[in-house]
């Protein structure tokens, strides 16, 4: 049957999405009922960790961006959320918004002159951006508290004084922000600077030849992750009520690669199933002290190495294949 000139982009929710949407978010609702509200920390810092891997799969999915920068912008969202409060802590509704629209346009700024790059040295570049961001962090102690942090015990207000708190409320608030930055995903996806995107992922220069602006288009993907993993990091700065460098450093942009590689960057939803059964069992490992690193490191080296053979299989398509079996011919 012949295909059409133009076919109609896929929806949001088509070819099953609309399903992944159901089952993850509903799962993650009970999760949210059921669970006794002293695992909700728990809960809730594995959503902090979908949050940032969903914000790199807009640079690395779509674009095919390599960052290791999203601790730092995670980082920029605690911190300026934090000091603002200081000076205006019934500001919640502009201060956040606010923070999440300077570390976008640092992200933008930060893509543009990087976009050139190939994916180690892009790579190299960002890793500089997070050592800036965690030395001007330990520069100004009188601002930031350097290496020893500052408190952030302003809570998040709404209009009338009603303060937001408690492990219930954050989970709500992650699981939202989490809901939202997979709508949007979905949609940037589907739409035509999407598709702009993923043709800069697979062949840059044909992409350019076809009249696709590169370092505008890709700016906007990065700075739409750097967005995402702002609004992660201003309210985690407020769940916990104490920030400092140690908790947005380059070990939470490994883990946010890590779990990317490991889920399939362009996926959506495999790679934050990832984060939730991986970060699940490497907590497990406590015993293993600073091993865990090397841990880490083999998962992501295996991911790398087996990762493009998986690519575009179904699970069923790869069981066959493993069975030695070839799957049935179509007439």
């Amino acid at each position: 049957m012949p295909m059409p000139d133009n076919p109609r982009p896929a929806g949001v929710f088509s070819q099953g999405r609309g399903w992944s949407f159901a089952g993850f978010f509903g799962v993650l609702a009970a999760v949210g009922l059921l669970a006794p509200s002293y695992e909700l920390l728990a809960v809730n810092q594995h959503l902090l960790l979908c949050l940032n891997v969903l914000a790199l799969n807009f640079c690395l999915g779509l674009g095919g961006q390599v960052c290791m920068a999203q601790g730092a912008f995670c980082g920029m969202g605690a911190y300026l959320s934090a000091m603002l409060h200081q000076y205006y802590p019934g500001g919640s509704l502009w201060i956040v918004p606010a923070a999440a629209l300077c570390t976008a346009a640092v992200g933008a700024a930060v893509s543009r002159p990087l976009e050139q790059l190939h994916s180690g040295f892009l790579a190299m570049a960002t890793v500089g951006v997070h050592s800036i961001f965690i030395n001007v962090v330990l520069a100004f102690p009188q601002v930031t508290g350097g290496a020893e942090g500052m408190l952030s015990a302003v809570p998040l207000t709404l209009p009338g004084g009603v303060t937001l708190g408690g492990d219930g409320f954050y989970f709500l608030a992650f699981s939202g922000l989490l809901l939202v930055g997979a709508f949007m995903y979905a949609a940037l996806e589907n739409s035509r600077p999407g598709r702009a995107l993923l043709a800069c992922r697979e062949d840059p220069l044909a992409a350019s030849s076809c009249g696709i602006n590169r370092p505008a288009i890709r700016a906007q993907a990065f700075a739409l992750g750097a967005a995402l993993s702002c609004l992660a990091g201003s309210l985690y700065g407020h769940y916990a009520g104490f920030i400092s460098p140690r908790q947005f450093d380059l070990g939470l942009s490994l883990k946010t690669l890590l779990y990317l590689v490991i889920g399939g960057q362009g996926r959506l939803f495999s790679p934050l199933v990832a984060v939730v059964v991986l970060e699940t069992l490497l907590s497990r490992l406590d015993f293993l002290g600073d091993a865990r690193s090397l841990v880490q490191g083999l998962l992501l080296a295996a991911a790398l190495l087996i990762g493009p053979a998986m690519r575009g299989h179904t699970p069923r398509a790869l069981l066959r294949r493993w069975l030695g079996k070839s799957p049935p011919s179509v007439a």
